[in-house]
């Protein structure tokens, strides 16, 4: 944690797409943040620009603290500072995958290889904070919504209580006693980062990166083969046979180097209860989102998709 942290009391135009030119060259895509990069000679510069709102659902202390973390560990570019309304950081060489890649199978065994040395290396004082983060969450959203068409809509598509929710899925979890690990927490194809030169992989944007269930991590990773331009289309999403190769390679690129046909299984199994907690870690955020962000998405749909898929992960859980 050696490199040098500054902060510049300057704000940044997170709407204003010329104001950001006038400072950066490329754009890239986001459903939270803008991010552009600045260049200097060979050298390129991050600036991740925060959408409106967004500290009700991330903590941006934690994000600081994270990120510095896994550089130290070789698994960040190195942070140099912030602004008020952003972060500036450096380059990871290499292009973020789209969802065509991910799908490839060639990127599989990239990608479990990367999560299970981030498993392996960072360390935890092995608490999970996936459920606290969940109900943090929860706290930022109103049930009544201004827009008279949006409270209609999450009056026909979500349930009363959504803590009831939270609880059960935290009930089952807990018993299961899954390993606890650093997590990334948000594997979605803009933050896996492919460099064709090394061919390798490196992950991005440690938003939502936590001590959690080295599980939900990779439960969490499945669910975003659906995409999220658009509706995402849950029939992309990994079969059950690439789902069971993926936790194959995992185990065999992990702290203990060695695949156990019994973990598999036992993983396996728990598999959809991490996932249908996952869909509503991701419902509720998208629903805080939905009350207030700038950015042009569509939230709302995005809470009802996820938590459809939650209600089906979890009665695949349990119905075995």
């Amino acid at each position: 944690m050696s490199t040098t942290f500054q902060h510049f009391d300057e704000t940044l135009s997170l709407t204003s797409q010329e104001d950001c030119e006038n400072s950066a060259r490329y754009f890239s895509v986001g459903i939270t943040n803008k991010i552009f990069a600045a260049n200097f000679e060979d050298d390129h510069v991050i600036f991740r620009v925060f959408g409106h709102n967004t500290n009700k659902v991330i903590d941006r202390e934690n994000e600081v603290i994270a990120w510095r973390k896994l550089a130290e560990y070789g698994f960040a570019a190195p942070l140099y500072g912030n602004f008020n309304n952003g972060l500036i950081c450096g380059f990871l060489k290499g292009k973020s995958l789209i969802i065509d890649q991910m799908r490839d199978a060639r990127f599989h065994v990239q990608i479990a290889k990367r999560i299970a040395e981030l498993h392996s290396l960072i360390p935890t004082d092995g608490k999970s904070r996936i459920f606290e983060k969940t109900r943090s969450f929860l706290k930022q959203f109103n049930p009544q919504f201004q827009n008279e068409v949006q409270q209609e809509f999450f009056t026909k598509h979500f349930p009363n209580d959504l803590e009831a929710e939270i609880e059960k899925v935290e009930s089952k979890i807990v018993k299961l006693k899954e390993p606890i690990v650093f997590c990334h927490n948000d594997l979605l194809v803009h933050n896996i980062v492919y460099n064709s030169e090394k061919e390798s992989v490196d992950f991005i944007d440690y938003e939502y990166a936590f001590p959690n269930y080295a599980l939900f991590d990779i439960a969490n990773h499945f669910c975003e083969y659906a995409g999220v331009e658009g509706d995402p289309d849950y029939s992309k999403c990994l079969t059950k046979d690439e789902k069971w190769l993926f936790i194959n390679d995992y185990l065999r690129f992990g702290s203990d180097k060695q695949v156990c046909p019994d973990r598999i299984a036992a993983m396996f199994k728990n598999l959809p209860l991490f996932e249908a907690a996952a869909h509503l870690f991701w419902s509720i955020w998208a629903l805080v989102q939905a009350q207030n962000s700038t950015i042009d998405f569509d939230y709302l749909t995005y809470a009802h998709s996820r938590f459809q898929q939650y209600q089906k992960r979890y009665e695949k859980y349990s119905s075995r």
